[in-house]
Formats: structure tokens, C-alpha cells, sequence
């Protein structure tokens, strides 16, 4: 199975639209600059499919792609950036909070950080929120391009030692620029969505 062909489905900035959607779907969520859109554009091999900002947070709703006709991905808006009002960062939380517990067809969220500053306070926030609906979660390590061996080492090692980063399993470290990882994540991907066939 290759997501080439990858194609936009629907945005979704109010929470009206995503629960039409009938294909099963993983999930991308992350802070505003973690390298979402990069990722996803990587994984299809689409450098045009989801829009890269110079802007976190330019992303205010969530986007569903359609892959192969048969499954989707959902990249969920960007969380912890701190210029956006606190009304807009209320209604975000609303909206993903309502996929996220309503969504029956989601197999399971990919919560991407960038590995230069680590999993932090908002990341945890979500991991409880999906430990505790049973949602499965992965880690994925994003830029790792921009660290030294070394660096890379002590970046990963901090993904472990809390209940909350011990369940999202060995970070799936990737680079969007060099494509490391990336076979690594889509065969992840793959195992999610042969699973939920052989189960239906």
C-alpha cells in the first residue's frame, strides 16, 4: 500500500463537516510548528497536498485527505502557540475534542513534535486526553535533519521515563527535508489500516 494519490477531501473549521466522512482515518496533531504539513506532504510524496506556512497556526480547522479512495488522514489544527486569542485556541480545543472522542472510524493519532524542543506540557495534555478515550497514539519525531547524532541521541531518549510518553511507543523519528523515517512511519501507517481490514 503507497498514499500516492493522495488527494484533499474537506476542511472543516466548525466540526459540522468531518463526521460525513465514512472512510477510517489516522490522525496528525502537534503544536503549530511542528512539521505537521511537511510530514503529511512527505508521506504522500505530495509537496503541495497540505498547505506549509510560515505562520504557525495558520491552520484553523481540521483537513481530511482522502487516500486511495479507501482510507483518510486528518490533520487536526496546530495547539500551544501562544499569539492566537484565547477564544480561538478555546474553539480549536472544542473542535478537536469533538473528533477526537466522536469519531468512530479514528484507528489512531500521530502526535508530531519537534524533536529540537521535545515533548512538552501541551503534548502531555493530549496524550492523557487519548489514554484516558483508550486512543491509540504514536509518537513521531519531526526535524530530526536539524540535530547532530549526539543531539538526536538525547532528543529521543526524553520520549520515555512518564506514563504518558511510555504509551505512545519508540518515537518513529523522521526528517521531512531527507525522507529518513519516512518509509519507517508509512509502513506504521499501513499495519493501522491492514489491522482495522482484517477486524471489520
Amino acid at each position: 500500500m503507497t498514499f500516492s494519490g493522495a488527494k484533499f477531501l474537506l476542511f472543516d473549521p466548525v466540526g459540522n463537516a468531518w463526521p460525513k466522512v465514512t472512510l477510517r482515518q489516522v490522525a496528525f496533531a502537534g503544536r503549530s510548528n511542528a512539521g505537521k504539513s511537511s510530514l503529511l506532504n512527505a508521506l504522500t510524496g505530495s509537496a503541495r497536498l497540505a498547505k506549509v506556512s510560515n505562520t504557525p497556526g495558520r491552520t484553523r480547522g481540521i483537513v481530511i485527505f482522502e487516500v486511495m479512495g479507501r482510507f483518510a488522514f486528518a490533520d487536526l489544527p496546530g495547539y500551544g502557540f501562544a499569539k492566537v486569542p484565547k477564544s480561538e485556541r478555546e474553539a480549536w480545543k472544542t473542535l478537536v475534542e469533538g473528533y477526537l472522542s466522536g469519531c468512530g472510524k479514528l484507528l489512531r493519532v500521530y502526535i508530531i513534535v519537534d524533536l529540537r524542543r521535545g515533548p512538552g506540557e501541551d503534548d502531555r495534555l493530549l496524550a492523557e486526553y487519548l489514554a484516558a478515550r483508550s486512543m491509540p497514539y504514536q509518537w513521531v519525531g519531526a526535524k530530526a535533519d536539524k540535530l547532530s547524532s549526539r543531539e538526536l541521541s538525547a532528543a529521543l531518549a526524553a520520549f520515555s521515563g512518564e506514563p504518558w510518553l511510555d504509551a505512545g511507543g519508540e518515537v518513529v523519528w523522521t526528517s521531512s527535508r531527507t525522507t529518513a523515517g519516512i518509509d519507517r512511519l508509512r509502513n506504521d501507517i499501513r499495519t493501522v489500516f491492514h489491522s482495522a481490514i482484517k477486524t471489520r
